[in-house]
C-alpha cells in the first residue's frame, strides 16, 4: 500500500503566531497534528512537545509494532508527551496554563489508526464521494449537542467552541481508545485543527477536496488554507491530507 501525503500550517489572519505543531512520514506511515493552548510560548511550546515526543516513540517502535500491544505503544506515546508537557508548565508560572490537543494517524498493515484528544480531527474522504468525521470532538459544546442544549450546526460558531473537555497536559489525562479503518484506493485521511473546521463546514471540506485532490494532496492542502483564511483565519490553521494511491 502506497501513501503519499501533503501538509500546511499557517497562524492565519488575526494570530502573532502559529501555536500549532505537525510531523509527517510517509515512509514509516505516521501524522501528527497538535494544537497547543495557553497562549504564545505557552501553547507554541506544548503543541512542540508533543508532536516530537509522540513522533520519536512511534518511530522508534517502527519495526517492533504489532497489533497486539499497537494500543499499548500509543498509550505510552500520550503518557509521555503529557508528562512532559506537566514537566515544563511546572518550570515556569508564565506556562501554567499550557496544554495541546493532538490528532494521530498510523498506518500499520494497509488498516489506518487514529486517535485524538480534544478537537483537532481526523476525516475519512471516501472514493472521491463522501467526507466522513472519524472523530469526536472533546469539546463542551458537542457535550452540549449529546444533551440537547445546542444543535450541531451551532458547534462553529458557539462562544464556548474554543473550551476542551481532554487534552495533553493535564494530571487527570483519560487516555483514548485506538480506533481503524480500511481504506481504499483514492481514499484520503485528513488530520486538521479547529482552526480550519471552524472556518469551514464540511461541505466546503468536500467541495475543495473534490476540486483538488486530481493535483494530488498538497494542492488540497494549499487550498483549504486559503480558503479558511478567505473565510476569517482567526485560528492557527493546520491539515494534513494522506491519500492511498
Amino acid at each position: 500500500m502506497l501513501f503519499v501525503s501533503g501538509h500546511k500550517s499557517d497562524k492565519g489572519l488575526l494570530r502573532e503566531n502559529n501555536e500549532d505543531s505537525i510531523y509527517v512520514n510517509d515512509k514509516v506511515g505516521v501524522y501528527v497534528l497538535a494544537d497547543g493552548m495557553g497562549g504564545h510560548e505557552g501553547g507554541e511550546m506544548a503543541s512542540n512537545i508533543a508532536v516530537n515526543t509522540i513522533a520519536k516513540i512511534l518511530y522508534s517502535t517502527y519495526t517492533d509494532r504489532q497489533k497486539k500491544n499497537f494500543q499499548q505503544i500509543v498509550h505510552k506515546a500520550l503518557q509521555e508527551a503529557n508528562e512532559e508537557i506537566i514537566l515544563f508548565r511546572k518550570r515556569d508560572i508564565n506556562l501554567a496554563n499550557m496544554g495541546t490537543t493532538v490528532v494521530i494517524s498510523i498506518f500499520l498493515d494497509q488498516v489506518f489508526y487514529y486517535t485524538h484528544l480534544g478537537d483537532s480531527r481526523a476525516y475519512l474522504y471516501k472514493k472521491e464521494e463522501s467526507l466522513i468525521q472519524l472523530t469526536t470532538d472533546d469539546s463542551l459544546v458537542m457535550e452540549m449537542v449529546k444533551q440537547g442544549m445546542i444543535s450541531k450546526d451551532e458547534l462553529r460558531t458557539h462562544n464556548l467552541r474554543h473550551i476542551v473537555t481532554r487534552y495533553l497536559g493535564t494530571p487527570e489525562l483519560v487516555l483514548p481508545e485506538l480506533q481503524h479503518c480500511d481504506t481504499e484506493i483514492n481514499d484520503c485521511i485528513i488530520l486538521c485543527s479547529d482552526g480550519l473546521t471552524n472556518m469551514l463546514s464540511d461541505k466546503e471540506i468536500l467541495s475543495i477536496l473534490r476540486g483538488n485532490i486530481s493535483r494530488g494532496p498538497q494542492s488540497v492542502c494549499n487550498a483549504l488554507v486559503d480558503k479558511a483564511n478567505t473565510n476569517g483565519g482567526d485560528d492557527n490553521i493546520s491539515v494534513i491530507v494522506i491519500q492511498n494511491k
